[in-house]
């Protein structure tokens, strides 16, 4: 029997008659659902099939580097974690090598805090939540659910594995507080102490892929909102599905086209380029529901080969991309190029065209190939092996032959300054590899292996300006803001300035352009100003793993500030509109007692919560925030929409008070409508 088997056997054997060390939920190897083992949460893959290198995996929970320790497992023997990598963004791994025909793959998380799983606990089908660790002296508990409990019966609570009689604890479902009473030790450090409830008392659903958990938040002068249950489920299908299309055209333009699908409001889709590298050099925000065409020349990219996707984002952080997919770019289109596995080819004799066929340098495409050369000239003769396969050419010749077959050549094998020159369509498809011919970019490309190109939230760093050279080491990029430079120059005195910061799920598209503006603009403005930082999520909406507020105090060490900037990470939020007259607000009451001139920079790319227009959602009117700002003498600069609701409410508090509102588009590397 296999281990895969086995595990399925004993995972229906637990869910229904229960263990306290080994617990499942509802999984098999085909829904590929999770079931706890210790202290891992174990998700089962598909197979291998001796060809693919990358899969997926639906946790229950929101994983991270940080917030788990990650561990794979093929035929039931671990693998080293340099043989894979994980991209917690979309839940794929790309392993280094394809796992063998029908081998095993499973994978194992570590629980966290607030990790959720459903377990069968004496037969009943219960809900399994991690707390807190224990410290040595904490007795009260904090359950942090995506589910409403109704009832505080059925209930059990584990400590390190071992089951709490019902007489040592209590939980209140009404705040969802679980106490250890003083019969019992207090949990010690360290201490793994899991919680569980029937899934008959519980109301609500699993959020998918990872989504965290919510529990109705409160904020400052806001009475708890009816709205503050997960939202709706992030829509837009990844992969080969996503709802769009990015078609070369012959005349070197290119058409992009997402459909309505990609066009509720809460949802961003943009146009993204990588470099052979893999370093993101554009990003620009496009309109779904209309094809726009663009020239490629207006890129302003330096010739090279370049990955081009599609991605969606939500205000909550939801994600989708469509594959990536090769363009060359040839500014100099009278000579022609040749990009193998996505690299420019740099030759000595440049290729040239001799009857509509490509000839390249023998040498230099071979072993770019990773084919062995060896010539003979004697019989002028060129052979070249790799992996049990022979190619034989002769000056002059248009037959070649592979293996002894003889093959007919689009152009002879010939010498062109010197250079043994051959059709590169021939000696690619010779040596296995898949060859197009680029009318627009007159390129030839040539993939073997196509590379996987990520696309997740963490590979799009900060972008680097195309054309510059990289250094051996990574080093922090020198990035520009035309915004906060204008906005620099209007500062002549020592000042104290707010940064107020977006930090919502929709944010992560520019979140690293505004870091590196801000450590900028810090840098440009008159000695003796002091900075501070207050980013904002939505105080409508939980996330478990981020608070609503990330306040920082005032400070003139800019490297501390630079630190601070470091810090704040993309996530929450779920309907279009975020907390944004709460953080200015909080911002105000900063700059209240300061003695130099006063200035808020507010960064969003949404509309705000406002107690007029949306009651219980918000604490403060947009003529309230307006009044606190005139009263304390408030410049506020915005970098904001330039159209729809959010320009609407934005723009009243920027020209009261003697700022300046700058598109958010610009936060782009280039906009070219």
């Amino acid at each position: 029997m296999t281990s895969r088997k086995m595990i399925s056997l004993l995972i229906v054997f637990v869910l229904f008659f229960g263990g306290p060390d080994f617990r499942a939920g509802i999984a098999s190897a085909n829904d590929s659902r999770e079931f706890r083992e210790g202290d891992y949460l174990v998700n089962i893959l598909r197979d291998g099939d001796g060809k693919e290198r990358v899969f997926k995996f639906t946790p229950g929970n929101r994983i991270t580097a940080a917030n788990t320790k990650f561990r794979m497992f093929i035929n039931s023997s671990e693998i080293k974690s340099t043989e894979y990598t994980v991209d917690y963004e979309n839940y794929t791994i790309t392993m280094r090598h394809a796992p063998d025909l029908g081998a095993e793959i499973h994978i194992k998380y570590s629980i966290s805090p607030t990790f959720e799983w459903e377990e069968g606990v004496s037969g009943v089908a219960s809900i399994g939540n991690a707390l807190a660790e224990g410290d040595g002296s904490t007795r009260v508990f904090k359950l942090t659910s995506r589910y409403t409990i109704n009832s505080s019966k059925n209930v059990s609570l584990y400590i390190d594995g071992s089951k709490v009689r019902s007489s040592e604890f209590t939980f209140n479902p009404e705040n969802n507080t679980v106490t250890i009473s003083e019969k019992r030790r207090a949990p010690g450090a360290k201490s793994k102490i899991y919680f569980y409830f029937p899934k008959t008392s519980a109301n609500g659903t699993q959020p998918t892929r990872g989504e965290p958990a919510a529990t109705p938040p409160s904020g400052p002068a806001v009475e708890p909102s009816p709205n503050t249950a997960v939202g709706t489920e992030f829509q837009v299908p990844d992969g080969a599905s996503f709802p769009g299309t990015i078609t070369l055209n012959p005349d070197h333009t290119f058409t992009v086209s997402a459909t309505a699908a990609a066009s509720q409001p809460t949802y961003f889709t943009y146009l993204m380029v990588k470099n052979a590298k893999g370093k993101l050099v554009r990003q620009i925000r496009v309109n779904p529901g209309s094809p726009s065409t663009y020239s490629l020349n207006k890129l302003g990219l330096p010739s090279g080969g370049y990955y081009f996707y599609l991605k969606t984002v939500n205000q909550s952080g939801g994600l989708a991309a469509s594959i990536p997919q090769f363009v060359p770019i040839n500014n100099e289109p009278q000579t022609i190029q040749v990009f193998i596995e996505g690299q420019i080819q740099a030759y000595a004799q440049a290729p040239v065209n001799w009857n509509g066929s490509a000839l390249v340098p023998l040498r230099a495409i071979f072993e770019s190939l990773g084919a062995a050369v060896e010539w003979d000239s004697s019989t002028q003769t060129v052979t070249a092996t790799r992996e049990g396969k022979t190619i034989v050419l002769t000056i002059g010749s248009n037959i070649a032959y592979v293996n002894g077959v003889p093959v007919t050549l689009s152009a002879p094998a010939q010498l062109i300054h010197g250079i043994t020159m051959v059709p590169v369509r021939f000696v690619s498809e010779a040596l296995g590899g898949a060859v197009e011919w680029n009318e627009a970019a007159k390129s030839v490309v040539v993939f073997q292996n196509k590379p996987v190109i990520p696309t997740s939230a963490e590979s799009e760093k900060t972008p680097i300006e195309e054309g510059v050279q990289e250094p051996s080491e990574p080093s922090e990029p020198s990035a520009s803001s035309p915004i906060l430079q204008n906005i620099s120059k209007g500062i002549t005195n020592s000042s104290d300035i707010v940064f107020v910061i977006d930090v919502t799920g929709s944010m992560g598209e520019v979140i690293d352009y505004v870091k590196e503006s801000v450590r900028s603009f810090v840098d440009s403005v008159p000695s003796g100003s002091n900075f501070a930082i207050v980013a904002y999520r939505d105080i409508n909406y939980v996330d478990v793993y981020n608070p609503d507020f990330e306040v920082f105090d005032f400070t003139k060490d800019k490297d501390l500030l630079k630190a601070q900037l470091d810090s704040l990470v993309a996530s929450g939020g779920e309907d279009l509109e975020e907390s944004g007259l709460e953080a200015i607000d909080k911002a105000v009451q900063k700059l209240s007692g300061s003695k130099n001139s006063k200035r808020i920079i507010f960064i969003t790319d949404a509309p705000v919560h406002d107690k007029g227009t949306s009651p219980g959602m918000a604490g403060f009117s947009l003529e309230e925030i307006n009044a606190k700002l005139q009263t304390n003498q408030v410049t506020l600069d915005a970098i904001a929409p330039q159209s729809g609701s959010a320009y609407e409410q934005i723009i009243k508090l920027v020209q009261s008070n003697h700022g300046t509102l700058y598109d958010i588009n610009d936060a782009t590397l280039l906009q070219l409508h």
